[in-house]
Parts: structure tokens; C-alpha cells; sequence
């Protein structure tokens, strides 16, 4: 079979194999100097003159640093030296202080309690729990905490980590216009109470001219009052009953222990230990004043002494007492004997 051309070398040099072809176009660096006689290397290509500002500018790059330079000749008007010149930038104060900056580890503490309802117990169906109100005012964060009790068996210490706290009527943030002395307010779907608040936070208020109401007393459940009274009875601070003390007494003097007179120890205990109160008594009758006194209670021996407060050139005479030291009774009585309150008629 003879040997034929083959057909597919055109369509090869379709794809590019082939040269390319010239275009007519010289690629051909041309030089930029030429030489003549007598005269040297001369510029072939005619070039406008640089200006002077460009020439300037190119004189001030071949030193380093000519930023600098040019800064500290540029003419600068002279004013006063100000406070604010002499402090470094880093340590300087703004005028108009951002809040992270003015009112920097400044807190707002409220006192206040939750009622918590309690199941399935004979002793008590709800439970107040006291909680803490911490407000920051750098960046309007709020956290709340619980302390702890003893042996309480609930868990308590942070009850709400620290976060914006979003107004339960979806209006912005809890901020310090919520928080009053004896108000409530809705976190959460939670109502707490507020009872009271620290020295810093009234006098914050007062400085800014808002009345943050008096404090209130904190409330007690139950089983807080149950508790603290289990506490007192464990550090044996309950005082014994008559009964137990008569008890106590008749077991020493069976004991051959007699107790002790209680007129004598109480003499020992509070001797020279007097009460002064200052009073006045304003006699309605005819002729009468306004006389002043000063009381003295005796602890030693539960007696009474009143004596009269004198000015000077008063009128009255000289001797003060009103009331010689004994025992005053609440109620008095008069031990009636034949011719005291009437009289027998011809005796």
C-alpha cells in the first residue's frame, strides 16, 4: 500500500504550532544617546525641562528623613503652653469622659427578696429568698446574687450572671431609673422586691437629684424565723424557763448547794450603775410652772430618785429633792385603817 501525506498537519498548525507570523513591527530596543564629533553623548529623544518643584521634591528624596524635616519647617503659631501639653497622651484625661472611663468599677447595690412558692410541706408553703442587685454602670450590666446559708439545702451564690438585662416590656435595658427603694420590678418573668441600697448608691442618687425612698425592714418566712431560733438554741443563747430554772435551784439545794441570794449578786453586778433621764412637770394648778427634774434610776437595788433643776434666781428654795431614792410603784395603794379616809364623827 503506498505511503500517502497525511491530512491532519494543516489542522496541527491551525492550533499553533505553527511560527507566528511577523506583523511589520520592530521590537527592537532603540538607544536613547548618541555620540558627536567634538561634542560627546547627546539625548536623541527631545524632553521637556522638569520644573522647579520637581526638582525640589526630587533634592529632598535623596536624604533620608525629609518628611521630618519639612514638618519641623513649616511655621507654626505660638500659643500658651497648656496643663494638658505637660501630661504624656497616655495618661491624659478627656474633657467629655466616655461611661467605661468616668464611672470605672462604680456599682449600684440594691437589697431585695423573691417570694418562692414550696410544695408538699406542713411547714411553710412559700419562701422568701434575699438577693443582691449589682449594677455596673461602665457598660450597663447587671448581675444578681444570692448569699448563702448554712445547711439552707438549696443552691445558692450567683443567681444571674452578668449581662444587659432586657425590660420586660421589651422598651431597652433595666438601668438605674428602675431601681427605687420599696418598688418591684419584672426580671424575667420574676417580680423582686426592692428593700434597700448601700451609702454609695443613696449618695449617687442624692447627687443627681433623685429621691431613692427610705430603706425597708428585710422579711422573714417562717422557716428563716424556725432557723434562727434552732441556731440560738444550738449556741445555747435561749435563757432557761421558770420552770427549768426552779428545777435547777431545787436540785442544788438537795445537793447541798444553796443559791445565791439574787438582791445580793444583782447588788454586786450593777453597783454605782445609775440611769439619768431628764423630764419636766407642768403644774396645771394655780400659781403653778413648768418645773424641770432630772430621774435617777438605780440599778443596784431597782430604786428611784427624783430631783428638781433649779435656774438661778428661781424663787424656789434651795433643797432639790422632790422624791427621796426608793422604790416607785406603778400602782399605788393606801393600807386603810379606821379614820383615815372618813371620819368616826365624835371621836
Amino acid at each position: 500500500m503506498p505511503l500517502s501525506k497525511t491530512q491532519s498537519l494543516p489542522s496541527i498548525f491551525m492550533m499553533g504550532t505553527e511560527m507566528p507570523k511577523g506583523n511589520g513591527t520592530n521590537y527592537g530596543r532603540k538607544p536613547a544617546f548618541d555620540f558627536r564629533l567634538n561634542h560627546g553623548p547627546v539625548d536623541r529623544f527631545k524632553y521637556t525641562m522638569p520644573k522647579t518643584h520637581h526638582s525640589e521634591a526630587a533634592e529632598k528624596l535623596r536624604l533620608p528623613g525629609w518628611r521630618q524635616r519639612s514638618q519641623a519647617e513649616l511655621p507654626r503659631p505660638q500659643t500658651p503652653t497648656a496643663v494638658e501639653d505637660l501630661i504624656p497622651k497616655n495618661t491624659r484625661h478627656p474633657r467629655i469622659a466616655p461611661a467605661w472611663l468616668k464611672h470605672d468599677k462604680q456599682v449600684l447595690r440594691f437589697y431585695g427578696f423573691f417570694q418562692e412558692h414550696v410544695t408538699e410541706r406542713s411547714e411553710e408553703n412559700s419562701r422568701y429568698r434575699n438577693v443582691s442587685f449589682m449594677y455596673h454602670m461602665e457598660d450597663g450590666t447587671m448581675q444578681i446574687a444570692e448569699p448563702k446559708v448554712e445547711n439552707s439545702g438549696i443552691p445558692q451564690g450567683q443567681f444571674l450572671k452578668r449581662h444587659r438585662v432586657p425590660r420586660a416590656d421589651g422598651n431597652g435595658f433595666v438601668g438605674p431609673d428602675d431601681f427605687r427603694c420599696g418598688a418591684e420590678i419584672d426580671i424575667y418573668g420574676r417580680v423582686y422586691k426592692v428593700l434597700g441600697c448601700d451609702r454609695f448608691t443613696r449618695w449617687f442618687y442624692e447627687e443627681n437629684g433623685i429621691d431613692v425612698g427610705e430603706d425597708e425592714p428585710m422579711v422573714e418566712d417562717l422557716w428563716q424565723q424556725k432557723y434562727k431560733l434552732k441556731c440560738m438554741e444550738e449556741r445555747g443563747e435561749l435563757p432557761l424557763s421558770k420552770q427549768a430554772m426552779d428545777s435547777k435551784l431545787y436540785a442544788n439545794a438537795q445537793a447541798g448547794q444553796p443559791s445565791a441570794d439574787q438582791k445580793v449578786t444583782q447588788f454586786l453586778l450593777n453597783d454605782r450603775k445609775v440611769l439619768r433621764f431628764k423630764g419636766y412637770w407642768d403644774d396645771p394648778t394655780l400659781y403653778g410652772a413648768r418645773i424641770y427634774m432630772v430621774l435617777h434610776y438605780y440599778l443596784a437595788d431597782n430604786t428611784v430618785e427624783i430631783n428638781e433643776s433649779h435656774v438661778r434666781n428661781s424663787g424656789r428654795d434651795g433643797w432639790p429633792v422632790f422624791y427621796k431614792r426608793g422604790p416607785l410603784y406603778k400602782n399605788n395603794s393606801v393600807q386603810a385603817y379606821p379614820g383615815v379616809l372618813v371620819s368616826d364623827g365624835g371621836l
